[in-house]
């Protein structure tokens, strides 16, 4: 296999991680808003203790980025401008034609839980397909905001057995939170000629929790956080996840 190759393969895997990493946000925090903003509807109980747990998945999508995104810090031939530029492009325009033309849609980019239709899956997926795209060139929009990367990236540094600690600890709650919604789905799911039915959000949601879950574990088996702590090169290492 070609440099370039090798480089486009990585770059992509970084993507899909991000994309993956970013939706277990979004998805998390609605949980986490239905929790608390209406009290009578708990979802995933008995079987999750606290919406509270969610929190967890959110350090940890917000970690598996960071990690992302040092992974896909390959060398690759841009196509007329910076790829921040194209998701900036993708995003807009997506979110413009949903307030023209579907601003009921406009709900599901925060509310994800409450997708129902390929439409308004497809509108979803466009626009953080766009902030994916953002997210992983973020540190080229501007020369101060380079800095403030690097500036955080050296604090990061200076704490890599807390932050590998969190990661494990985010993880493993993660993981308890992604059996609790898999038991209840299969518990409280439709049933049709011994088939499972399940709506889209449920299913993208629990794919999205198993993934932001095994991706952080096999980074901090990797001792990714312990690594950048030495000032050592961690790509090559969680490469191989």
């Amino acid at each position: 296999m070609s440099d370039i190759q090798a480089a486009l393969g990585i770059k992509i895997l970084s993507l899909a991680v991000i994309f993956n990493s970013v939706l277990s946000v979004i998805f998390a925090g609605d949980i986490l808003y239905i929790f608390y903003a209406k009290p009578a509807s708990h979802p995933y109980q008995p079987y999750l203790l606290d919406g509270f747990l969610f929190c967890f998945v959110i350090i940890a999508s917000i970690l598996n980025i960071i990690t992302a995104k040092i992974l896909g810090d390959v060398d690759l031939k841009r196509i007329k401008f910076h790829h921040y530029f194209y998701g900036f492009m993708m995003s807009g325009i997506s979110f413009v034609f949903i307030a023209l033309f579907a601003p009921s849609y406009l709900f599901a980019l925060l509310m994800p839980t409450s997708i129902s239709d390929n439409y308004s899956s497809a509108a979803f997926l466009m626009v953080y397909g766009g902030m994916t795209l953002v997210i992983d060139d973020i540190q080229d929009v501007s020369l101060k905001l380079r800095t403030f990367f690097n500036n955080l990236k050296r604090k990061i540094q200076s704490f890599g057995m807390m932050v590998e600690m969190l990661h494990l600890c985010s993880c493993v709650v993660s993981i308890y939170v992604t059996l609790s919604v898999i038991i209840w789905g299969f518990v409280n799911r439709v049933y049709s000629k011994g088939f499972i039915i399940p709506e889209f959000s449920a299913g993208f949601f629990t794919l999205n929790l198993l993934i932001t879950s095994i991706w952080g574990l096999g980074v901090v088996k990797k001792r990714f956080w312990l690594l950048n702590t030495q000032g050592k090169d961690c790509s090559s290492h969680i490469r191989s996840i």
